[in-house]
């Protein structure tokens, strides 16, 4: 590991003596809550469409999990009484609704929950989950104000509580298998990678959201978690469209970046120091103050650079995933030989003058796979995880990664600057260019 890279095992023995010692104190040894036969119940946060797809997921492994839903809340009554009768129709049984998320946690019978709130509230929601004790389900992003996301990631990792982030690539094993390959060094030095994810799309854009509901059909308090009711007064297509307007979202970066930057840290086993990024509404101008055309550059410590961009006026040539070796690229599924020259050494590397040794024995010959560990249902593993106490894939500290990449973009492009991560202090600021 690089020296200014930090992985889960690094970040809690820095902390014992760096920023976040006195948040975190000690890490406390989970203990097995449930027994075999022992019935898990669950409860959702926030009725909306995704939580319609993340209820379907834990039903198709209820009875071999020996799970139930049982509560449902939603600050928004219609939504609440849709989520709640939706799950009756499914299960068959009554099921208990709550207004915010103390409420459920301080009902009866709830274990765990499912987070399925708004971007910005992912975070601070699964704070006060794991603070009443519970475990949980959170969707991404995990969230979009760095702050929170620290504060969430401290209370969580200081806890016994089981946390899943919702961030599903985590299932698959190719990225852990990944991931060692590249620390074995046959891909050479890594210097480049890239992301293009485009599309011709209004995305996020409800029409007629701006008459669905009224202030007080809901908690426009409550809704704001952490914002500031006079700075952010009610606006119902903030609400029903939180994903076209900051600061509730940042959109194409916290929504569609945080997949693929998720695997990205995950294989180069780092988090990006530094970001800028541009662009703008330049199509879909229906108020949205989130961009529509994005691009941003991460710099990761070990020197790395990863371009991602999106937009939402032309699909045509989309790459995914692809980081450049000195001995080959990967697409993160495979390795191939093309574009290397070979291992990369220098002669002296005291001496700025210093001559430079390629072997090209180290270029990879051909397309290269590598063993990985089993596939893993993303959902199923985290039901199991309840019961096992054991962590699961998607653990809080890909989420923390994925948190920081995104946000770093994201503010980059706020403050037209290049912004920097101190992954010793836990600080986020506006840097000078190198």
């Amino acid at each position: 590991m690089p020296k200014d890279g930090i992985t889960r095992r690094d970040f809690l023995t820095k902390s014992a003596t760096g920023a976040g010692a006195a948040a975190l104190g000690a890490v406390f040894v989970p203990e097995s809550a449930f027994g075999a036969n022992d019935r898990i119940s669950i409860g959702v946060v926030g009725c909306g469409s995704r939580a319609r797809k993340l209820t379907g997921w834990v039903l198709r492994f209820a009875e071999e999990e020996n799970v139930q839903f049982t509560a449902v809340c939603d600050i928004w009554n219609k939504a609440r009484e849709a989520g709640a009768q939706r799950l009756k129709d499914k299960t068959g049984r009554d099921i208990r609704q709550y207004r915010t998320i103390a409420e459920i946690c301080d009902g009866p019978d709830v274990d765990a929950v499912i987070i399925a709130t708004g971007d910005f509230q992912h975070c601070y929601h699964a704070r006060i989950a794991v603070e009443l004790g519970k475990d949980a389900y959170a969707e991404k992003p995990f969230g979009c104000d760095f702050e929170q996301i620290k504060k969430a990631y401290l209370t969580i990792e200081n806890s016994d509580r089981i946390v899943q982030m919702g961030t599903q690539r985590r299932g698959s094993g190719q990225y852990l298998g990944c991931r060692d390959f590249i620390k074995s060094g046959a891909l050479g030095k890594i210097t480049f990678g890239e992301i293009y994810q485009p599309l011709f799309q209004q995305r996020w854009r409800r029409y007629g959201s701006e008459n669905e509901l009224t202030e007080k059909d809901t908690d426009s308090k409550e809704f704001l978690c952490y914002l500031s009711p006079e700075e952010y007064k009610w606006n119902p297509r903030h609400y029903r469209e939180f994903r076209i307007f900051w600061p509730f979202s940042s959109g194409c970066l916290c929504q569609w970046m945080s997949h693929q930057i998720d695997v990205v840290n995950l294989a180069l086993d780092e988090i990006p120091r530094y970001a800028v990024a541009s662009g703008g509404v330049y199509l879909w101008k229906d108020g949205r103050t989130n961009p529509d055309t994005v691009q941003c550059l991460l710099e990761y410590p070990s020197g790395c650079l990863v371009t991602y961009h999106m937009r939402m006026g032309n699909k045509h040539n989309g790459r995914g995933i692809t980081l450049y070796g000195t001995c080959g690229y990967t697409d993160l599924s495979a390795a191939y030989p093309d574009g290397g020259g070979g291992a990369v050494s220098a002669v002296d590397p005291n001496d700025p003058n210093t001559r430079f040794n390629v072997d090209k024995s180290k270029l990879l010959k051909d397309k290269t796979t590598w063993e990985s560990p089993p596939d893993v249902d993303h959902m199923q593993n985290w039901l199991q995880c309840l019961r096992t106490r054991e962590q699961p894939r998607g653990h809080v500290y890909g989420g923390y990664a994925h948190a920081v990449a995104t946000t770093l973009a994201n503010m980059a492009y706020r403050n037209g600057c290049r912004m920097e991560y101190d992954h010793d202090k836990m600080e986020m600021r506006k840097a000078p260019i190198a």
